[in-house]
């Protein structure tokens, strides 16, 4: 590494470890008062608000990991500019994409880092957070659900129901449609009340709709045309979010929804931007190297305000590609990756025109 280059580095790294620390203290303290209100009223005493503060800290620390390196990297680059260092690197003949080079190679080094950060510590911390929150603030933890539709057994089986009793373990109004492997229909049941007991599902009074080899259709009630042991947890209501939970298990949370046919737009496109996000250091790095040395003058106030422009407009765009994504307007991995595209795209543009 030339001696350029580990200066830039020895002044870049103390600006980002005191803006991480700034701004995860802005974050915890927005979030203390947000919910100051809700302790107060519910009485949650001192020792279990600190427990919620502490278990926020390593998410706060993953939301400010990109904006300390944006910022820190603007801050770096404009502080040199300011004392006329850049001047005599470019007038030597030492190129921009050289002397920024290592802060680049450091980006992508903190994106692979924040990956396994987030999977391993924030991930933990935060399903931790929203434990204790729910706890201390006593919400409902009911799973009762209403217009229930699973796919059971590779979609053989349909189960409809208006609405699902958690505790009781009971669908009201249930109808299950039964097919063969062919996917042609072979039985209706219909149900007012069906009771989860000894691993299957038992109906109050039945009514089963057979369709017969030449096309008729029999009625009966005297027994289930097949075995229901679709079992009750695929019936409550979603409260799991993969971004509470590891790789490896929202992978298999996944694989669940998708066999059970539940919409999952969303939390499929939260999976993939749990691999998105943490590139989003490397992405602004482009932004703060090109623009940074355009500053002269007020650099800390200039490089405060432009890395919080970039940050707003860059997760307004990861905002709007995740609901569009979401509405299935497009893929769930066009909604994660499609704003780091385009910022990767833009920062590399800034980047050709930059001040040399």
């Amino acid at each position: 590494m030339k001696i350029l280059q580990r200066y830039l580095i020895r002044q870049f790294i103390p600006v980002m470890f005191f803006s991480i620390m700034f701004f995860v203290l802005l974050l915890e303290l927005g979030d203390l008062f947000a919910n100051i209100w809700r302790y107060l009223s519910n009485g949650v005493g001192i020792t279990q608000i600190l427990k919620i503060v502490v278990a926020y800290v390593p998410k706060c620390v993953s939301y400010s990991i990109p904006l300390s390196v944006l910022f820190a990297a603007s801050y770096t680059i404009g502080t040199m500019h300011s004392r006329n260092e850049l001047i005599m690197v470019f007038s030597s003949g030492y190129p921009l994409y050289l002397l920024v080079m290592p802060l680049l190679v450091l980006g992508l080094f903190l994106s692979f880092g924040m990956f396994f950060f987030e999977d391993l510590v924030v991930i933990r911390t935060q399903a931790m957070k929203s434990r204790l929150s729910k706890e201390m603030l006593t919400k409902d933890q009911s799973r009762s659900n209403a217009n229930i539709v699973i796919l059971s057994e590779s979609g053989k089986v349909i189960y409809t129901a208006d609405y699902f009793q958690d505790g009781d373990d009971k669908l009201y109004s249930a109808l299950i449609i039964v097919r063969d492997g062919e996917g042609n229909l072979r039985h209706i049941v219909k149900s007012p009340v069906l009771a989860w007991t000894d691993g299957h599902w038992t109906p109050e009074t039945l009514s089963v709709y057979s369709v017969e080899a030449d096309g008729s259709i029999r009625l009966s009630s005297d027994k289930l045309p097949c075995a229901l042991n679709e079992p009750p947890e695929s019936f409550k209501r979603n409260v799991t979010s993969v971004e509470e939970i590891g790789s490896r298990e929202a992978k298999a949370y996944l694989a669940k929804l998708r066999k059970s046919g539940i919409p999952h737009a969303e939390q499929l496109s939260n999976y993939y931007k749990r691999f998105s996000f943490p590139f989003t250091v490397f992405v602004v790095l482009f932004f703060s190297i090109s623009v940074g040395g355009r500053f002269k003058k007020n650099i800390l106030l200039m490089s405060l305000l432009l890395s919080l422009s970039i940050a707003v407009m860059y997760y307004v765009t990861q905002m709007v590609t995740m609901l569009f994504a979401k509405w299935e307007y497009i893929s769930p991995l066009a909604g994660a990756w499609m704003p780091a595209l385009i910022f990767i795209c833009l920062g590399a543009f800034a980047i050709k025109y930059a001040r040399t």
